[in-house]
């Protein structure tokens, strides 16, 4: 079962991660080509559900499989790693204990992955139970699916809603936009663009080219934030001083760098627009860009985080699937703090 710690919504993550981990149980035991294995059946047996480091243990056409249950979806890279190292883990002492039996290795996920992200699970030989798989799998058995269960975002490709248009042609967009100077007023619009539909609200809509007092430091967005509903962005203003976001556009030919990163800092103090930025680059920070980070972070308390084209296409569809694409934000502060 996923345990990721969310101190902003206290009980309600575990709750939601048990209501999770329930459902899937619930698919597993009623699905008719699966045989869910029962924690009480003895050791002995060959697909018996010993405790091999994943949630369940099943058998689907005779083969056994070790299946993981994350209410919270994995969208970092250092995230998809974890969840491969644990799953081969199990796998490796299931075979230890049954050498006749080559396990299948399963994260159901409530959310939806990119295809970066769908490209590393299977490179890793992992099958994917994403939040569209199992809701469809849930309406076929007559089980309710719980909230936060990611729906089919294929299934607003036809429909006549504008946003789901617009959603579409942020993805298609973000692919014709050339690095470097060529489309740097393309990439700085479609910015303006994808912070509306991904923040807006609880974040009220981007203020562009914003200067201090004087004149002297010009942000490329500052999106106020007075989020008020207990979720991620009031987090974020009480613990990390983020009452602006500051949002700083490169479209560099290369990763951002330490000059990148300092601008950005310069931009942040606490009596202004508070201590929180993202910067929106193509590419992640190289190593030094990322040390810079981290030093205004231990120094200063200035929290920086880098947004490349993987985490939009991520953040895009997790809000497409009716999810909050914050989550990835959330995911990438937690890795950088563990990290330190």
């Amino acid at each position: 079962m996923d345990t990721s710690d969310d101190t902003y919504h206290g009980g309600r993550t575990a709750a939601r991660g048990l209501a999770f981990e329930l459902f899937v149980r619930e698919i597993l035991r009623r699905d008719p080509d699966i045989d869910l294995m029962d924690a009480s059946l003895p050791y002995e047996d060959a697909h018996g559900a010993a405790d091999y480091g994943s949630d369940f243990v099943a058998v689907r056409d005779g083969m056994p499989l070790l299946i993981e249950a994350a209410a919270t979806t994995p969208q970092t890279n250092r995230r998809m790693e974890q969840v491969r190292l644990r799953l081969q883990r199990a796998g490796q002492q299931y075979a230890a204990r049954h050498p006749d039996a080559s396990p299948g290795l399963v994260l159901a996920c409530s959310g939806v992955l990119s295809r970066p992200k769908t490209a590393m699970a299977t490179e890793a030989s992992l099958e994917i139970w994403d939040g569209p798989y199992l809701r469809n799998r849930a309406e076929n058995l007559g089980i309710d699916v719980p909230s936060g269960v990611a729906f089919d975002d294929s299934e607003t490709t036809g429909e006549p809603d504008p946003e789901s248009r617009y959603t579409h042609a942020l993805l298609r967009r973000l692919d014709g936009i050339p690095s470097g100077d060529a489309g740097w007023r393309a990439y700085e619009m479609y910015c303006e663009d994808l912070l509306n539909f991904l923040f807006v609200p609880p974040l009220k809509p981007p203020i562009p080219q914003s200067r201090d007092g004087q004149g002297v430091n010009r942000r490329d967005y500052v999106l106020p934030n007075y989020a008020l509903d207990g979720g991620f962005w009031q987090f974020m203003r009480t613990h990390y001083d983020a009452h602006f976001v500051v949002v700083e556009v490169k479209n560099l030919n290369r990763r951002p760098g330490k000059g990148e990163i300092l601008q950005v800092a310069n931009y942040l103090n606490r009596h202004g627009t508070g201590l929180f930025a993202l910067i929106l680059a193509r590419r992640e920070p190289d190593d030094t860009g990322r040390w810079i980070c981290r030093e205004q972070w231990v120094q200063h308390g200035k929290l920086i985080v880098g947004l490349h084209d993987e985490d939009v296409r991520q953040m895009v569809k997790t809000r497409l699937a009716g999810n909050d694409p914050a989550e990835l934000v959330r995911q990438k502060i937690e890795d950088f703090r563990l990290g330190i």
